[in-house]
């Protein structure tokens, strides 16, 4: 597959469905709904996984689920990918209602090349994965097979070459930047983004932005446009989140070759564990006056339970 380079700086799609709501009774009013649809991934026509996600950039979510999961390594590894909606047998006989897709959704079917088997053949993935399994829009890992499977190849990566209070001042101005794209978050409020910028003689360039009412899948994006740009791995760059930083968008910035994560929300103790074990740098926290970084320290566990 011969990477492109997408023209839009966003998926392009606006994936939000307009309703009515009421505030009080009688009192109507229209509001924007972010849409979630599932999206079927298939690999030479077998199913491999349903994510539930924000229609747009399917392509890329795909690629980048991909990546992510060590089934290919480049854009040499995929000879083609489509896009379809589920057929009429597919879809079966459902109830439906009025102006209501029965099954809404997509399917994205990945065919990979020469290159590409031979590397899923060596790695085995084909044949631990020949279940499909399912994944929802709150977590990118749940649906695991094994738990094995959690842990794809962490590569070594390169340091942003910035001084610690330089580093500081951009990683806090990243929020302020993400939000003049978050163009469906700010009319739906449902959904999460991921940015990447990227690093140049101090200072940080505004790359691309999806949002997605998955984070996950935001990331998978951001990462399936990487690879379509030809531009993994990602060396000098950072990667904004908008909500909490779990492990599944450290493990995925990891493979990708991030060498810094600025999250809005709270990380867990695995995400920072992880990222320090790939030399990933991570802030949360981060606003324009504020951020909270963490260094490469050990996470005291401490249970809380309730008082007597």
């Amino acid at each position: 597959m011969t990477p492109r380079t997408p023209e839009a700086e966003s998926p392009g799609h606006y994936a939000a469905r307009r309703t009515h709501v009421e505030r009080r009774p009688g009192e109507g009013r229209r509001d924007e709904v972010a849409i979630e649809e599932p999206l079927e991934i298939r690999v030479d026509g077998e199913a491999l996984v349903v994510t539930m996600r924000s229609p747009g950039a399917e392509v890329e979510l795909a690629l980048g689920y991909l990546y992510a999961e060590g089934l290919i390594e480049s854009a040499g590894d995929v000879d083609d990918a489509a896009v379809r909606s589920p057929s009429a047998q597919e879809r079966g006989t459902v109830p439906t209602i009025e102006q209501v897709d029965p099954v809404p959704g997509s399917i994205v079917d990945v065919r990979l090349s020469s290159a590409g088997h031979r590397r899923a053949r060596r790695a085995a993935v084909v044949a631990r994965r020949e279940v499909a399994f399912r994944v929802t829009s709150a977590c990118g890992v749940c649906g695991k097979p094994s738990l094995e499977d959690l842990w794809v190849r962490l590569p070594s990566i390169r340091p942003l070459d910035l001084e610690p209070d330089r580093e500081r001042r951009l990683v806090q101005a990243l929020p302020a930047r993400m939000t003049k794209h978050q163009r469906l978050f700010g009319d739906t409020g449902g959904v999460h983004a991921a940015a990447l910028f990227e690093v140049r003689a101090g200072n940080s360039e505004f790359l691309w932005l999806y949002e997605d009412i998955g984070r996950h899948n935001a990331v998978d994006k951001v990462i399936g446009r990487a690879l379509l740009s030809g531009r993994l791995p990602l060396e000098a760059t950072m990667l904004a989140v908008s909500g909490r930083l779990g492990f599944e968008i450290v493990q995925k910035a990891a493979v990708a070759g991030v060498p810094l994560i600025a999250a809005v929300g709270a990380p867990s103790t695995l995400a920072l564990d992880i990222a320090h074990l790939a030399g990933i740098r991570v802030y949360a926290f981060v606003a324009g006056d504020r951020s909270n970084f963490y260094p490469a320290a050990p996470v005291e566990a401490r249970l809380v339970t309730e008082p007597d």
